[in-house]
């Protein structure tokens, strides 16, 4: 439309020249020197029009002849560009259905010339952690940090993941630690945190995330919670097996009420407590729970303990049996302190209904030690067989 515009105004404009020759010729001379050029006015303003034109396409051609290098260069590099995001998407495709190496070779080799280096080094690292190349990995996340400003959080996060799924914890873990000076408030650097540290039992650790992870909402409340018993438990395991209990008690008192009432961490705390032998505690303890709610790992441990009155424990632990007839863990307990009273015709009564609710090699042990005291020897030797065999078979359930 606008060349036939063009054409339309350029014939008009031709023909009012034609008009005019024809009216009114008139008259230019021009004189320089001993040279005169003579012509009708018509003429010499057609011949000054087309120098105009051929001046300016001149000119607009030495212009594009300069312009043209770059031009042509701005054309390849778009041209590379368009390659490379389709090569992008070529290579995402091949990545997920697992042909790591071929994935590997398609967005590394066009990373260069893609206007998101970033996303293709990234893939790349993905696809060379596939085939367990854990150098290539570090050198894409290292040219993805490099080629991309403001990227640090971003690749930093795709590290850490990465080095857990190798399993190199250690690394991950420093990974981790210096995202969190870069970005302290970042939600899923604290989840990984979390769930690293949960993972290397550094329970210490997990409760000093634990705020951040309530402030920021990365954990609904109840898993919040859970995860405060889980840390609280895993601190007070770790004491118990160093034996410090300096540690169990500041760790019990600083707990909330409603985690001391867990099991998990009052069995431990009982266990600390009955290794320093402060048994009126652990009893205490032992039997506020048990009015509550039952415990087979607490009722355990009650028979654990020997104190001079030993036969309160009894009276209270045959009161229990009334609901928990078949319960194997009370009637193991029951003939334990019968036999610290030595009622020895009522402890083996109880051992042997334990064994018939549920056979362990430890029950066995406890019968064979009271039909030695009655003096039944035939039947200490098979008592003893029997509960080696299944303590060979058998893992310990409850922690002591």
């Amino acid at each position: 439309m606008k060349t036939l515009i063009i054409i339309a105004v350029g014939l008009m404009v031709g023909g009012g020249l034609i008009w005019l020759a024809d009216f009114e010729p008139g008259f230019v001379l021009l004189q320089y020197g001993s040279w005169s050029l003579e012509t009708s006015l018509v003429v010499f303003l057609a011949a000054f029009l087309l120098l105009v034109i051929a001046t300016y396409m001149t000119l607009r051609s030495m212009v594009l002849v300069q312009q043209a290098p770059k031009k042509l260069a701005a054309w390849q590099q778009s041209r590379r560009q368009y390659r490379a995001g389709q090569a992008l998407t070529r290579g995402l495709i091949t990545l997920e259905e697992g042909r790591w190496a071929e994935a590997e070779g398609i967005l590394a080799r066009h990373a260069g010339n893609s206007e998101t280096p970033l996303l293709h080094y990234l893939a790349a690292a993905r696809a060379a952690q596939k085939q367990h190349a854990a150098e290539r990995r570090d050198n894409y996340l290292r040219l993805a940090h490099e080629t991309t400003a403001g990227s640090d959080v971003a690749v930093g996060v795709v590290q850490a993941e990465l080095q857990l799924s190798a399993g190199q914890k250690e690394q991950a873990l420093a990974t981790l630690q210096h995202l969190r000076e870069v970005a302290p408030k970042h939600p899923y650097v604290l989840q990984l945190l979390q769930q690293l540290y949960s993972d290397m039992n550094q329970w210490q650790r997990v409760q000093e995330v634990l705020p951040d992870l309530r402030k920021r909402h990365v954990l609904e409340s109840s898993a919040v919670k859970a995860l405060s018993t889980d840390a609280a438990v895993g601190q007070m395991q770790a004491a118990l097996v160093r034996h410090d209990w300096d540690a169990m008690d500041s760790i019990w008192n600083q707990a909330s009420a409603k985690i001391r009432q867990t099991e998990a961490l009052l069995t431990r705390y009982v266990a600390g407590l009955l290794k320093q032998n402060k048994s009126p505690q652990a009893i205490t303890l032992i039997e506020a729970y048990l009015r509550k709610q039952w415990s087979d790992a607490l009722i355990y441990q009650y028979g654990l303990i020997v104190q001079t009155d030993s036969l309160s424990q009894l009276s209270k632990a045959e009161k229990w049996l009334k609901e928990k007839q078949n319960n194997p863990w009370l009637l193991l307990t029951l003939g334990r302190l019968a036999s610290c009273n030595k009622l020895w015709a009522k402890a083996e009564e109880y051992l042997r209904a334990s064994i018939d609710h549920g056979a362990r090699g430890e029950t066995y042990k406890v019968l064979a030690e009271v039909l030695a005291a009655q003096g039944k020897d035939l039947q200490v030797a098979e008592a003893y067989q029997k509960g080696l065999s299944l303590m060979l078979t058998q893992d310990e359930t409850f922690v002591s």
